[in-house]
């Protein structure tokens, strides 16, 4: 791929992680559906502990899904799988260990992801030792606010940079609906959000970013361009393999700008109610606008700090995120 552009269509917020009473949920499905449809979701997947959970969504989508907790055949790691759009649990014999599950899902085109890394103590290795998954959560609600748990960038990227391709997701996984939820989403580019092969499709192909607070309204990434349209960030993170990446804060933007003996050039100027800038070293410029101390557009042209993949990650004052999915190189 030589690069994204999105939205095409326009954004649809997914609750793609969710668990009602029909496992271990405080809600029935239904009020899950609607816990979600109140707060401006258009999809919802019900993804209950072992059983395939079903439910209407006046509005939206209301997909069917599962997670499974299966051993691996080749170490002692546990691996918890979400699977979405499927209406009957798989075989039983594919249910045995994670290599055969994942092949089952990739032999049916099931969209599956890996469920919260860090809390199942997995490793980077684990994520590489294993394929057929779609996606790896590298937030997850619920795990952040009851243990800590929730982040697991450092698992994706390892397997990345190892060349397993995979896309990252946002999730609640919400159980009490209190504060385990409206934590982590997605945000899906689809021309509708009630038609179940276009999400599944959207999904599948990566058309969506995910977040735990922060908006993206546009972006682009290319091998030597990314723009970005946002809310409004404080720390924008590109994330690569190889030793390779960049970081910008606006305090950092500061104060290289204040300091005359580094080998980088910056401009900042006041543009009616924005700050512009523009900052230039040998093989990049990067332009940009404040809006209230924030980044709210930014661009980058020219040769990227880059091996193998590269993603986005934006933070903004409060410690919301948002991530972009990666760009195979």
């Amino acid at each position: 791929m030589n690069g994204v552009i999105l939205p095409e269509f326009g954004w649809v917020k997914a609750a793609l992680h969710t668990h009602s009473t029909r496992s271990d949920g405080r809600l029935s499905p239904e009020k899950v559906v609607e816990f979600y449809a109140n707060a401006g979701f258009g999809v919802v997947a019900l993804t209950d502990h072992g059983k395939v959970t079903k439910a209407r969504f006046k509005e939206g989508l209301a997909m069917s899904g599962v997670e499974l907790d299966v051993a691996s055949t080749t170490s002692k790691a546990r691996y918890h799988l979400v699977i979405v759009g499927l209406d009957s649990l798989p075989p039983e014999n594919a249910r045995r260990n994670i290599e055969d599950l994942l092949a089952w899902c990739k032999d049916n085109d099931f969209f599956a992801f890996i469920a919260h890394p860090y809390w199942s103590s997995l490793c980077g290795r684990d994520l590489v030792d294993v394929e057929g998954y779609v996606g790896v959560e590298v937030y997850n609600h619920g795990c952040e606010v009851e243990i800590s748990r929730g982040y697991s960038g450092p698992h994706w990227d390892y397997a990345l940079s190892k060349g397993v391709f995979s896309y990252g997701l946002a999730v609640d996984d919400a159980h009490a609906y209190s504060v385990d939820a409206l934590g982590g989403w997605v945000e899906l580019d689809v021309p509708s959000s009630d038609d179940e092969e276009s999400v599944l499709k959207a999904l599948k192909e990566g058309r969506f970013y995910s977040s735990s607070g922060l908006r993206v309204y546009r972006y682009e990434v290319a091998r030597d361009r990314i723009q970005i349209e946002t809310s409004g960030a404080a720390i924008i993170k590109l994330v690569s393999a190889s030793a390779k990446g960049a970081y910008l804060s606006t305090s950092l933007l500061r104060k290289i700008a204040s300091d005359e003996n580094l080998p980088i050039e910056v401009e900042i100027w006041t543009d009616g109610p924005v700050e512009k800038f523009k900052l230039r070293s040998r093989e990049l410029v990067v332009e940009g606008a404040l809006k209230q101390g924030l980044f709210t557009e930014l661009e980058v042209r020219g040769q990227l700090p880059a091996r193998r993949y590269v993603r986005i990650e934006l933070l903004d004052q409060q410690g919301h995120a948002a991530w972009l999915n990666p760009l195979r190189l």
